[in-house]
């Protein structure tokens, strides 16, 4: 018995501590970084509502704002998430009212069954559209005579509301980055305000994400992708999800919740710009990957050039967000879902938080 006791101290002993610490999160990233041959991104990991980690390898050094793609959809949503329980829409708010002022400039859709979209179905990626991007599939003609580093709302509206819709809005869930474009567009016309200002004093800032800005090179991408801040205020911003967090009001939370009509299969949905899956403790499971690839010369802005991947997970029962960015752009394979299982492991081993 002596024996076995001595043998069990050594192995402790001689286990790497840095597995059962933040360090071990950090360390499993960079092995990740390397397997993978990414030699600039950036990680931060946010326990209960507080930052406990952040790394920076090449041009990405700790604390560097980094464009977050389609991870913006969740500020998105989170700000219209406060706009239905301040009363100024609802769930069910069709566009042919959220967006009335707009239509009055722009013009009406050509596929009437627009204008009956919800709020909700807006959110959920059920509005109908496409599989083709109609968000951006205009965008190269557009930047060679126009900025990318304005919004540009009216003129995106313009080219989504001359689109036909593919199938009967609420009945097929299709990843769309339309349905977010056009709640920027709603979060304007209902706050009255600019859809930067009013995310960023709103949401962000109560939230800790001080330094989040649309990226100025990308504005154009607005509420759809256009947002720019270090891995570590992304991280702050996803504590919005942790129960009880009254950056989402209950009337959202429970809405949001809910897998009535969200479905994307294997017990998952998407709520408020981010999948979920809830859980037994903590609520809930929160995650979204985002990407952006683009190369266009003779632009209005000269050569436009940006290749990179970003990744948000939030682990409910241990109350901890973990938020990547890594450049060039992950291409096809196992390395997005390695770096989940890779992150989720890593911080269901610490025992010890800081």
């Amino acid at each position: 018995m002596r024996c076995i006791l001595i043998l069990a101290l050594l192995v402790a002993a001689v286990a790497p501590a840095d597995a059962q610490t933040a360090d071990g999160i950090e360390q499993a990233w960079r092995a990740w970084m390397t397997k993978y041959d990414r030699k600039n991104g950036s990680l931060a990991v946010v326990h209960r509502g507080e930052a406990v980690r952040e790394a920076g390898m090449g041009t990405e050094p700790a604390g560097t704002p980094v464009p977050v793609a389609s991870l913006s959809k969740a500020v998105t949503a989170v700000c219209v998430a406060g706009l239905i329980e301040r009363g100024r829409l609802s769930f069910e708010t069709p566009l042919s009212q959220a967006l009335a002022k707009t239509m009055a400039r722009v013009g009406r859709p050509a596929d009437p069954r627009l204008s009956a979209v919800t709020i909700s179905q807006l959110l959920v990626h059920r509005a109908g559209f496409p599989n083709k991007d109609v968000a951006t599939a205009p965008l190269a003609d557009y930047l060679r005579t126009h900025t990318a580093r304005r919004t540009a709302f009216d003129a995106q509206i313009g080219w989504i509301f001359r689109t036909e819709l593919a199938s009967q809005p609420g009945t097929r869930y299709v990843y769309s980055n339309a349905g977010y474009l056009v709640l920027g567009a709603v979060i304007e016309e209902a706050s009255g305000r600019d859809y930067e200002s009013y995310c960023r004093e709103t949401v962000l800032l109560l939230l800790g994400a001080r330094n989040a800005e649309l990226d100025p090179a990308w504005r154009i991408m607005s509420s759809y992708g256009g947002w720019r801040m270090p891995t570590a205020d992304y991280a702050r911003f996803y504590q919005a999800f942790a129960p009880g967090n009254p950056a989402i009001g209950p009337q959202a939370r429970a809405w949001m919740m809910s897998a009535d009509g969200k479905q994307v299969g294997s017990g998952v949905h998407y709520g408020l710009g981010t999948f979920v899956r809830p859980t037994a403790r903590g609520g809930a499971n929160f995650w979204h990957w985002g990407a952006w690839t683009y190369e266009l010369r003779g632009a209005y802005d000269g050569t436009l050039s940006a290749s990179y991947s970003a990744f948000a997970v939030r682990l409910g029962a241990i109350d901890t967000n973990m938020v990547v960015h890594v450049a060039p752009r992950l291409g096809k394979g196992g390395a997005e879902g390695e770096l989940d299982r890779t992150l989720g492991a890593a911080a269901e081993a610490v025992r010890s938080w800081p």
